[in-house]
């Protein structure tokens, strides 16, 4: 690979572990480290202490210094973006300004966005998403949400991302989230909801992550029949939200979309089952307009929220370098 001329950091806060990682700016990830999140408690020093030695270390190591830091973070953010202000998983890191805090620390410019909104950035500039005029990204990890780009512009309806679609109601009567929302799609769909008919499907607890490796495998029946049911309930909870939304694509990411097609297949046929002659008799009547919605798999795969997170550090400086140019440009009075 070449050296690349510019890079910036991409951090990604999840429910459960931290990735940062060096990023080009054609989506690349040059190098990265995962760690746990370790912000369920009262104080976020020493993780953010951690997060920040690592940077450096990075940053160190890098070919060419970076031009700013990005910060994906779960949970709502404050209307000025410096950090969550709600994120039940990471309960230390609110009202936690972390924009100041990298900014004080590095001197280099620092965005903040909600995760969904920096796994729709990543997806539609560099994957799934590209070509699309209205583009839905569901992420499934720990917990479940969406971000959603409309013609190119991130939609930050409340807290930095497209509405809490976590909480759409799937199942009522359902098992609550961590929020207490009964029958959630983030309830039915997130490690919890897998890892709850994993335990019925095999009679004993088993990791998310392993019954999503051996669907993907198709190596056990069992893994296979629980990421279905899975998919079932993401068609449903994408039934509801398209027809807000009325996006020409929708992708899945985070860890469980590794599931691969036996996830997507069952999604596809359940979407179809409840919604599919609805948007269809749209595309007809107007299909200038809205030619239908597609539902495939991301292409980011787990680099989703680092390169997400460094999106907006790439346009500020593309923004900021057009600004320049017209100036010196522009003829003399």
């Amino acid at each position: 690979m070449d050296t690349p001329s510019v890079i910036a950091v991409g951090i990604d806060i999840g429910g459960s572990y931290t990735k940062i990682g060096l990023v080009t700016v054609n989506g690349q990830i040059l190098a990265s480290e995962r760690l746990v999140t370790a912000a369920r408690g009262n104080d976020a020093g020493p993780f953010l202490d951690d997060v920040m030695g690592r940077v450096r270390a990075l940053m160190a190591a890098a070919p060419v210094a970076p031009i700013g830091i990005g910060i994906s973070t779960h949970g709502y953010i404050d209307d000025q973006r410096r950090g969550p202000v709600i994120c039940a998983n990471t309960p230390a890191l609110r009202g936690v300004n972390m924009r100041g805090l990298f900014e004080t620390e590095f001197g280099l410019p620092v965005t903040v966005n909600n995760d969904l909104t920096a796994h729709a950035l990543a997806e539609y500039h560099y994957g799934s998403g590209r070509g699309a005029r209205r583009f839905l990204c569901m992420a499934i990890g720990t917990g479940l949400g969406a971000g959603v780009i409309i013609n190119g512009q991130a939609l930050r309806f409340i807290g930095g991302k497209a509405g809490d679609t976590g909480r759409v109601i799937v199942e009522p009567d359902g098992p609550p989230d961590v929020y207490g929302a009964r029958g959630s799609a983030e309830a039915l769909c997130g490690v919890p909801g897998i890892e709850r008919l994993a335990a019925q499907a095999y009679g004993h607890s088993v990791a998310a992550h392993e019954v999503i490796r051996a669907a993907r495998e198709g190596s056990d029946p069992r893994a296979v029949q629980v990421m279905q049911q899975i998919g079932r309930y993401l068609g449903h909870a994408l039934a509801t939200l398209c027809s807000i939304y009325l996006p020409d694509r929708v992708a899945l990411t985070g860890g469980t979309a590794e599931a691969g097609p036996v996830l997507l297949e069952a999604c596809r046929r359940r979407f179809d089952e409840l919604v599919a002659d609805y948007h269809r008799a749209l595309a007809e009547y107007a299909p200038d307009f809205y030619t239908g919605v597609e539902i495939v798999l991301g292409e980011m795969r787990g680099e989703t929220g680092m390169v997400g997170a460094a999106v907006e550090i790439f346009q500020t400086q593309a923004a900021d370098a057009f600004a320049r140019r017209s100036s010196v440009a522009a003829p003399q009075e």
